[in-house]
């Protein structure tokens, strides 16, 4: 199966050095060893939800489920940033700390269903941004197919550029790890 795929790519050191604004009753954290199993099921809502992924879905929602676990090594190569609104865990961002990565918004900002359209999603993606440019990274990659609403609405966000790649879903679902 062919899916058209874009990835964008931000220049790290041209992010603006802008305060990140968070909505009250909200809390922007990095990830704790417990909200493993929350944050898969945040990521795994959040996909299940986009119906830009149409046909490909159930093997996306996999390897995002694997990607979300990288958050949790201890190789020092992978994180998450949190959002919660109260106590509740309502979006993530998996990211992956190595320059050399295809793709270092593993899961890209997953936000759940309920908690859309408000701004979150952006939110989610600029501290995303700036955790890894605080990394040290000089440039970030994320991908998406073409008709996602990330790749619609949030990821040409901060500077975000996009290119076309055009490649069978097997491919694709590797590089978004």
């Amino acid at each position: 199966m062919t899916i058209s795929w874009l990835r964008f790519e931000w220049d790290l050191k041209k992010l603006p050095a802008a305060e990140i604004v968070i909505p009250p009753s909200y809390v922007l954290r990095a990830v704790e060893k417990d909200d493993e199993a929350v944050i898969q099921k945040v990521t795994a809502s959040a996909f299940s939800m986009d119906t830009g992924w149409g046909d490909t879905q159930k093997i996306i929602v996999e390897r995002m489920r694997v990607n979300t676990g990288l958050a949790f090594e201890k190789d020092g190569k992978g994180g998450c940033v949190v959002l919660q609104h109260g106590s509740r865990i309502i979006g993530s961002s998996v990211l992956r700390f190595d320059q050399e990565a295809d793709n270092h918004l593993t899961t890209g900002p997953c936000i759940l269903h309920e908690y859309r359209s408000r701004g979150l999603g952006s939110l989610l993606l600029q501290a995303s941004l700036l955790a890894l440019r605080e990394a040290g990274l000089t440039r970030a990659f994320g991908m998406a197919p073409e008709k996602t609403a990330a790749a619609r609405f949030i990821y040409p966000k901060f500077g975000g550029v996009a290119t076309p790649v055009v490649t069978d879903l097997e491919s694709a679902s590797k590089q978004a790890a």
